[in-house]
C-alpha cells in the first residue's frame, strides 16, 4: 500500500477542509468587540472623624466598545470606551446599619494591550492591561430614609487587568469572555478608592 500517497492526500483534505479561523494570525487587521455582563463593586472603607464608615453595593452591570488592532500574532492593542454602573446597598458604622438609596457610576475611556500566547486561534486565551481616565460620578437620595442631596462627580486615573478568552466561530467572527478588575483614583485622605470586578460575555469581528 502506497501510504505516502495516503498520508499527502488526507493531508491536503485535511487543509481544505479546515476552517478559516480569524484571530491572532491576522496581523495588521482590526477588530470591533462588543460586550457585556455583570459588575461587582468592592466595599468603600472610610473614617468621618474617629469613626470607621463601610459603604457597600449591589451588583451591578457593565457594557463596552472596543476597537482594536493586531500588532504581531500575539499582541494587539484596543480603544475601549465602557460603563459601569451599581446602586448602594447598605452603610455600616459602629455595628449598625442602614440602606442607602443612590448609585455610582462612571465612564472609562482605556487604551489597552492584550497578550495572546496559543497559536491555536480556534481557543484563544489572553491577558491584558489597560490604562485611561475614568469620569465618574456618585449621587445618593436617602440614608436610612432620610432624606439627602449628595452629588459628586469626578475625572480620574484608571487602570484594569483583564483575563479571558475567544472561541472561533469562523469568517473573522468570535465570542469569548472575560474578567476584568477595575481601579479607579478616586480615593482620598478618608476613603478608599473605588474598585471593582467585572463578569462579561463578548462578541468580536474582524475586519
Amino acid at each position: 500500500m502506497n501510504t505516502s500517497k495516503l498520508l499527502l492526500t488526507t493531508a491536503l483534505v485535511a487543509a481544505v477542509s479546515t476552517p478559516a479561523f480569524a484571530g491572532k494570525a491576522d496581523v495588521g487587521k482590526t477588530y470591533v468587540k462588543l460586550s457585556g455582563g455583570a459588575f461587582i463593586a468592592e466595599d468603600i472603607d472610610g473614617t468621618v472623624g474617629a469613626t470607621n464608615v463601610k459603604l457597600s453595593f449591589k451588583t451591578g452591570w457593565t457594557a463596552s466598545a472596543g476597537v482594536g488592532y493586531w500588532i504581531t500574532p500575539e499582541l494587539a492593542a484596543e480603544g475601549e470606551v465602557t460603563y459601569l454602573t451599581a446602586d448602594f446597598d447598605k452603610g455600616t458604622s459602629g455595628g449598625a446599619s442602614v440602606n442607602i438609596d443612590g448609585k455610582y457610576d462612571s465612564v472609562l475611556t482605556m487604551a489597552n494591550v492584550n497578550f495572546h500566547p496559543m497559536a491555536d486561534d480556534s481557543f484563544d486565551p489572553y491577558i491584558g492591561a489597560g490604562v485611561g481616565v475614568a469620569f465618574s460620578n456618585l449621587d445618593v437620595n436617602s440614608i436610612g430614609g432620610t432624606p439627602v442631596n449628595i452629588s459628586d462627580d469626578s475625572t480620574d486615573l484608571a487602570l484594569q487587568g483583564t483575563a479571558g478568552f475567544n472561541f472561533a466561530l469562523g469568517q473573522g467572527t468570535s465570542v469569548g469572555a472575560q474578567y476584568r478588575y477595575v481601579w479607579t483614583d478616586t480615593g482620598s485622605a478618608n476613603a478608599d478608592s473605588f474598585t471593582g470586578h467585572a463578569l462579561t460575555a463578548h462578541i468580536t469581528v474582524d475586519f
